[in-house]
């Protein structure tokens, strides 16, 4: 009797073990999976993305009315160099950045931005922000829905004829910019939202050090149809410091280089990828998991979930990283950390060098996780890293739960075999 009892109980806990390993490797690899198919997603529509703006940017320099409106608005931009800034104009302009465009700035730039700094220095770029910022009556976010000023240029006309059209492009294909750009000066010749780098020069002008400046040099000694290419996120000070990226492709009259297209790309656009519209719950991440871009200068280029649903708790967080409180203060005034929050982890390490895997790493806010990494090559100037990640707790929760049924199991039977043998 006793063998018999005993042999059933060995039986009871084998056969509970067994079950109990045997699942946990099916649990175990179903999580993996998941976390590593939706890295692998998140990269093919990130991919696939720029892949079609490409493709947009380089079909619109070649589009006949994009080629007109080039040619066009350089002619009638060089006749303004005969038209009269009165002092009380240049005034005006000085009071406008004064008022609208240094207190927005300062929130995202370190030290204390002058006017004079940003101040245009050009008779044509005072002429233009003067009728399309100064004397615009729409406000800072609506600027481009004035068709022509009251000026009474050649300019005003092409830029009447013109500007619906390109008004419509970015709307419906969400780019938070377009520029129109003399290939030979640097000078903006048209931008559909009027801010302080419109009537400017890449070239020489005082966002010459910028990405787009980078960008239009790129093309600009391209020299070749259909050449296309992409600048990283940096902060763009026409965009009052916010991190801002191009794409572009030149654009040709004939066999003649006339111009350069530059299109600014919306951050929401990838955000809205990365964090699948913000419906993680239903991407199968659970509480805490997330998938996030990651520059190769290890800034995140893409929004937090945790800034998201729990900003307090996010914010605590950061201090405790001893985070600055200025770099704190201009993700809250953004609400979002790109180009702000550094991930220096051993995943984005691994993937910046590379590498491609899954691992229990910590994670950016030092909570252990599992994580897929994988480095994300979008262009010949993008090296990205992409990971997605969830707590270590909540992914091997099912783990723990079906450890607890198979003893509970287990701690039942083994009674009942011992009273009714």
């Amino acid at each position: 009797m006793l063998m018999l009892l005993a042999v059933s109980i060995a039986s009871i806990l084998v056969i509970s073990y067994v079950g109990y390993t045997s699942g946990k490797e099916v649990i175990l690899d179903n999580i993996h999976g998941q976390i590593t198919e939706l890295r692998n997603s998140r990269a093919r529509q990130v991919q696939s993305y720029f892949n079609y703006v490409k493709n947009h940017a380089i079909t619109l320099a070649e589009d006949p009315t994009v080629i007109e409106a080039m040619k066009s608005f350089t002619d009638s931009f060089n006749q303004l160099e005969n038209e009269e800034v009165t002092t009380s104009m240049t005034s005006e302009i000085w009071l406008f950045y004064e008022k609208y465009f240094i207190p927005r700035l300062q929130i995202n730039v370190d030290g204390n931005p002058t006017i004079s700094r940003y101040f245009p220095e050009d008779k044509i770029s005072r002429y233009l922000q003067y009728y399309y910022l100064v004397k615009n009556p729409y406000d800072l976010e609506n600027k481009k829905l004035l068709d022509m000023a009251k000026d009474g240029s050649e300019y005003s006309k092409i830029h009447q004829k013109f500007n619906s059209f390109f008004r419509s492009i970015t709307k419906r294909f969400d780019y938070n910019n377009l520029f129109l750009v003399d290939s030979e000066t640097g000078n903006i010749v048209y931008s559909v939202h009027k801010d302080t780098g419109f009537a400017t020069s890449l070239k020489s002008g005082h966002y010459s050090n910028s990405g787009a400046a980078d960008l239009f040099e790129t093309l600009q000694n391209n020299r070749e149809r259909g050449a296309f290419d992409v600048i990283d996120f940096r902060a763009f000070r026409p965009s009052y410091g916010q991190p801002v990226a191009f794409i572009g492709s030149p654009i040709f009259q004939k066999s003649n280089l006339i111009g350069i297209l530059l299109l600014q790309l919306p951050v929401d656009e990838i955000n809205r990828i990365m964090t699948g519209n913000f419906q993680w719950k239903k991407d199968g991440l659970g509480k805490t998991g997330e998938t996030i871009l990651v520059g190769s200068d290890y800034f995140m280029r893409s929004q937090s979930r945790f800034l998201v649903e729990k900003p307090e708790q996010y914010f605590k967080e950061l201090e405790k990283q001893n985070i600055s409180e200025r770099t704190i203060e201009r993700i809250k005034a953004n609400n979002s950390p790109i180009l702000l929050q550094k991930i220096t982890t051993n995943s984005i390490k691994k993937a910046l060098d590379g590498e491609e895997g899954l691992d229990i790493l910590d994670d950016y806010r030092g909570v252990p996780s599992l994580v897929a990494y994988a480095p994300l090559k979008l262009a010949d100037s993008l090296d990205w890293m992409i990971l997605s990640k969830i707590y270590v707790s909540e992914a091997f929760e099912p783990i723990q739960i079906f450890g607890k049924r198979v003893l509970v199991t287990s701690a039942i039977l083994v009674p009942i075999v011992t009273i009714f043998p």
